[in-house]
Formats: C-alpha cells, sequence, structure tokens
C-alpha cells in the first residue's frame, strides 16, 4: 500500500470504487418493478388457463424468471465480496476497504521506493510506463470484447423477434406487454452498450472503473435476452394451443 510523506491513499477508496460500479442496478430494480406489473397471478382465472396450455404451473415459470432477474445482482454481490473481502494472496476473509482490489495481470505502476540519491534531487515516486502500457492493453481488449458481446446479444435479440414474427403472420410478440417491456430494456442497455467506442481514443475506455461497470450492463442485457426467449417460447406455445396449431415440444 502507498503510504509516505507526500502520497497517501484514500480512506475508503475500495469499496467506493466497488459500489460505484455497481450504480446499474438501480436501473435494474426500476425494471423489476415494471416486471411485477406484468405478472399474472397463478390462481387467477388468466393464470389458471395460461397454466393448462403452457403445459405446467405458471408459478414455475415465475420461479424461472425470478432466477433470472437475479442473476445480475448475484454477480455484482460476488465481485463485491471477493473484492472488498478476500485477500488476494491469502484467500482467507479480511476486509480491507482501502486497499486496492486489481483483477488479474493488472499491475501497480507507481511505486514509492526512491533511491537516496533521487529523493534528494526531488523525486518521491517512480512510474512505470511499461506497467501502464500493460494495463491499458488490458482494459482496452477487456472493453472491445465486452463491445462484441453487448453486439451479439443485440442481434440475437432482433433474429428472435424477426423469425417469430414472420414465422406466424397472425403470431405478434408485440402484443405482449411482458416481452415488449423486456425487449425495450434490451434495447436501451444495448444502445448504453454501444457507446463504448465514444470513448475509444480517450481515457474512459482504458479506466478500470468503466469497463468494470459496463460489465453489469452486459449481464443485465443477456438475461433480458433470455427472459425475451422464455417468454417468447411460453407465450408462442399459449397462442398455438388457442388456435388449435401444432407445436412442437
Amino acid at each position: 500500500m502507498l503510504n509516505t510523506e507526500y502520497i497517501k491513499p484514500l480512506k475508503n477508496a475500495d469499496i467506493f470504487f466497488q459500489l460505484s460500479s455497481m450504480v446499474p442496478l438501480i436501473l435494474w430494480f426500476w425494471f423489476g418493478h415494471q416486471l411485477l406489473k406484468h405478472i399474472v397471478s397463478p390462481k387467477s382465472k388468466t393464470g389458471i388457463r395460461i397454466s393448462k396450455t403452457i403445459s405446467f404451473p405458471l408459478f414455475y415459470l415465475h420461479i424461472v424468471v425470478l432466477c433470472l432477474w437475479l442473476i445480475p445482482i448475484i454477480m455484482s454481490l460476488r465481485g463485491l465480496y471477493y473484492a472488498s473481502f478476500i485477500h488476494d494472496e491469502t484467500n482467507k476473509w479480511k476486509f480491507e476497504p482501502t486497499l486496492a482490489s486489481l483483477p488479474p495481470g493488472y499491475g501497480y505502476c507507481l511505486s514509492t521506493k526512491v533511491k537516496s540519491e533521487d529523493s534528494r534531487n526531488g523525486a518521491i515516486a517512480y512510474w512505470d510506463y511499461k506497467c501502464e502500457e500493460q494495463n491499458d492493453k488490458l482494459t482496452t481488449g477487456g472493453g472491445m470484447a465486452m463491445l462484441n458481446r453487448f453486439y451479439y446479444i443485440n442481434y440475437a435479440i432482433f433474429l428472435i423477434v424477426l423469425l417469430v414474427y414472420n414465422a406466424i403472420s397472425k403470431f405478434n410478440v408485440l402484443n405482449n406487454k411482458f416481452i415488449l417491456l423486456n425487449i425495450r430494456m434490451a434495447l436501451l442497455l444495448g444502445v448504453i452498450g454501444c457507446l463504448l467506442p465514444v470513448f475509444a481514443n480517450g481515457f474512459y475506455l482504458r479506466s478500470l472503473w468503466l469497463t468494470k461497470t459496463w460489465t453489469h450492463f452486459l449481464s443485465m442485457n443477456a438475461v433480458c435476452l433470455m427472459l425475451i426467449g422464455l417468454a417468447i417460447m411460453s407465450y408462442s406455445r399459449r397462442w398455438c394451443n388457442k388456435n388449435n396449431f401444432y407445436c412442437a415440444k
């Protein structure tokens, strides 16, 4: 830890870093609140009718939706736990809110172990430019890989909606408010994720905080894709049974 006469660590800096990167979860909780508005009670007449058409109780479908919605939250809390409560070297429980938690391969580029002759000339620390270059490659490569995943998810959402919409002309997925909400949320997250190249030539893409924050958007976008697929399969089967069509299992 850097702690000299001239350079002091920020108190609780690491825990603030980790918590601030979880800001996207505010949007995710809002999304969960909106989902509840379109959840049909399994005990209602509509819920009982849906349970018969989808060949399994609607309550089980709600459990699956809840488990999927919890994935980004569990991943965020897991990352916070290992970053702030597990020592990097001993892998034992130790709360260190001030010591920086860096990903594998990411190094400390600042050293305060200054030679006496350099200290007399006014030097207080050394900066390792090779370390900076390596860190820059890691964060930039991670950011571009994450951007590609955003593109893949957006393409998959587009293809799913397009194929289902064209397969059965009378089956419009946009008539289902649950599916429509997931599509809107997925598109919003996809647009946010694709904003990453805007900062490609500046500091922010090389920022560890930005890449860590964007991973939450990526996990949320992936869950929206899974929710869309789950809802379309359930809704399409219900529509087929209602209209006496054969739907393959």
